[in-house]
């Protein structure tokens, strides 16, 4: 999970988290078109994988913009990856959720295979279940971090915001 809680996590957690519900992840991002119309105008929030379902959540001042899919329900993932821009696509037997980001690729990817893991019944869900991470998986992953920042594509805040949720993992 993502060590910097903006104004979405805090409303999600307060007022949209079920009781013994656990967040697994969240990723900062947005729903619908950049230049979209009626339902599919974007829609800034937060994505959120629980142990028991996956959420879009937006706080915004004239409302809120809440969708939520139950793991159980999910029928496909489908994600993409192209130039710093990510989609992760989830689909059922009757709605999708199209949630897009400019998280980094490592964490991205690790909560689409959290994701899937969890879909899968591969692992219990809940927050104490994560499988543990050595110290040299972060080390390694803040080098890459740090490589990704000197090289211009991660800015020093972004880059020190990844490094805070890494080390907390510790």
């Amino acid at each position: 999970m993502k060590s910097k809680e903006n104004k979405h996590v805090i409303a999600f957690r307060t007022t949209k988290l079920k009781p013994g519900e656990n967040i697994e992840f969240h990723l900062e991002g947005w729903i619908g078109d950049m230049m979209g119309k009626g339902k599919d105008v974007q829609r800034n929030g937060q994505f959120f994988l629980t142990d028991q379902r996956v959420c879009f959540y937006r706080k915004g001042m004239l409302g809120e913009v809440f969708e939520t899919i139950p793991l159980a329900k999910i029928t496909s993932v489908e994600c993409l990856s192209r130039m710093g821009y990510r989609l992760m696509r989830l689909h059922t037997s009757h709605d999708e959720l199209a949630f897009k980001t400019f998280e980094a690729k490592e964490f991205f990817d690790q909560v689409y295979d959290r994701l899937e893991a969890m879909r899968h019944g591969e692992v219990q869900s809940g927050a104490a279940s994560a499988p543990p991470i050595a110290t040299n998986d972060i080390t390694d992953q803040l080098r890459k971090l740090a490589e990704l920042r000197d090289v211009g594509i991660l800015t020093e805040e972004e880059f020190s915001a990844k490094k805070a949720e890494l080390l907390a993992r510790l």
